[in-house]
């Protein structure tokens, strides 16, 4: 059988976009250019990310590896280097040409710098092109191509102001006050973001394969969806907010989960709660336009048969769950990510048996986006992805030096020696109220599978524990870094 053409892939991506909020097999809202990717791919339905926070999860996108071989696991200034491993790099280095738009957040967004001087760290990464944006909190202080077009159009000083507004006083209501932007439209970050990314799709070439990677800032907030999607969304229609584990207040004090929502306590309203959950839903709907106009765009192409389309973000949304907003936590809503893949329609006869498909087991993001492009050189088909997904034996999730494994139904957080802190049973608590390590201590101890999980902890433990956070900790410099070996 000949070997199928080299594929193309969009390759699209969000920030703090909740998995459970874009299944499109059980749609919290109606996303119709997500329901049809789906339709016509592949969907990893619990896809867990490598770390429930901006930095640490980004720089594993890129590189393959794990938090703690990166010494990062938490959002903290970090500055990829040049030389890092590469995803993309490895791709170009086949022939592929690579193109970004978006958000990267791979150096550190602290002070006042142009992300144009990135150039050549984004060049070194293996990308031939790049347009680079900051996220929305980042561009009160930073500038870009995006901020560029916010002076010229005479807006630079107003959207500063507003994002001032909201978080200047820090963690206080304002930063979640839901109100529209100030911006026009065709430059609030992701409509614009859009705009490029369907100039540079146009500009790919049509005579060897090539990877577009466009990355959207949204939904992260602020809350602040423009019309005509404001309003479109009212808190009754929406699931409600998962309450707050009454396990919590037993943590160890220096718990990430138990500090995380510590420091939210009395924050929060039930109405601001509805209100940002209001706003989120029509954000993933402004969201969804946007891909629905990246696929059109990629349909009047030449080669749009050759082409493949990868849809994930980089973490979740509490979105008033336990009372929280943001990230930081491994409970679901952090952790949990979306995960689409429309392979090309050249590919269908060959390896893509099944089309409309989906895993319901818990899967790596990183493993996932090693696999997609690595499969892009047998033309790009769903085969290879749906049979590395029987193999894994689960997901791992790291933040500040604490480990999470998603294994079936059941999930088990170590703390930072590798001790169990708190296990749930999804299958028999989907909202996460029952830590059984406590509750029933003898399922907990006796049952198989929740054994075979804490052999599982104990290996990956060990496995990780030797490189980022250790060597950090002890003050003293990381080995060498390299990728972890895929579960085979």
């Amino acid at each position: 059988m000949p070997q199928p053409p080299a594929a193309n892939l969009l390759l699209i991506t969000f920030d703090q976009w909740r998995g459970d909020w874009g299944d499109p097999l059980a749609p919290v809202v109606k996303l119709p250019a997500l329901a049809a990717l789906a339709a016509q791919g592949w969907t990893a339905r619990r896809c867990y990310t490598s770390s429930p926070q901006c930095v640490p999860a980004r720089l594993s996108w890129i590189t393959g590896m794990a938090p703690s071989q990166l010494g990062v696991s938490r959002n903290e200034p970090a500055d990829l280097p040049a030389d890092a491993p590469s995803l993309v790099r490895q791709l170009q280095a086949a022939g592929w040409h690579t193109a970004l738009v978006g958000k990267t957040h791979w150096t550190s967004h602290d002070g006042p710098v142009d992300l144009d001087d990135n150039q050549p760290l984004l060049q070194a990464l293996g990308f031939a092109e790049a347009l680079e944006v900051a996220g929305p909190r980042a561009l009160q202080r930073l500038d870009c191509a995006l901020t560029r077009a916010w002076e010229a159009a005479g807006v630079l000083e107003r959207q500063r102001a507003d994002l001032q507004a909201r978080y200047g006083g820090g963690r206080t209501a304002a930063a979640w006050q839901v109100r529209p932007s100030v911006l026009p439209l065709d430059l609030y970050p992701d409509c614009w973001i859009a705009d490029r990314g369907l100039e540079q799709l146009q500009a790919m070439p049509s005579d060897r394969p090539w990877l577009l990677w466009v990355s959207f800032v949204g939904p992260h907030e602020p809350f602040d969806t423009p019309p005509p999607w404001h309003g479109r969304h009212r808190p009754e229609q929406l699931p409600p907010p998962q309450p707050t584990p009454a396990w919590l207040e037993h943590l160890p004090a220096d718990c990430e989960l138990r500090r995380t929502q510590a420091s939210w306590s009395g924050r929060l309203n039930p109405e601001a709660i509805q209100a940002c959950r209001a706003d989120y839903a029509d954000h993933l709907q402004l969201l969804d336009s946007q891909v629905a106009r990246l696929v059109a765009a990629l349909e009047s192409r030449a080669d749009h048969s050759r082409t493949a389309v990868a849809l994930t973000s980089d973490h979740g949304e509490h979105l008033g769950d336990a009372e929280m907003l943001y990230k930081g936590t491994f409970l679901e809503g952090a952790v949990r990510v979306p995960w689409i893949y429309r392979p090309p329609a050249s590919s269908e006869s060959s390896s893509n048996p099944t089309r409309g498909s989906s895993s319901a087991a818990p899967l790596p993001l990183t493993g996932l986006l090693q696999q997609t492009l690595a499969g892009l050189k047998q033309g790009g088909g769903t085969t290879r992805l749906a049979r590395w997904a029987r193999r894994q034996p689960g997901a791992v999730v790291e933040f500040g030096g604490e480990l999470l494994l998603v294994q079936g139904p059941r999930k088990l957080a170590l703390d930072r020696q590798g001790r169990p802190l708190w296990a749930v049973h999804l299958g028999r608590d989907a909202l996460e109220q029952t830590n059984l390590i406590t509750a029933e201590p003898t399922r907990w101890h006796w049952s198989p599978a929740w054994r075979q999980l804490r052999r599982w902890g104990r290996q990956e433990w060990r496995r990780r524990s030797g490189s980022g956070w250790i060597w950090r900790r002890l003050g003293r410099p990381a080995p060498e870094l390299h990728p972890l070996e895929p579960q085979s």
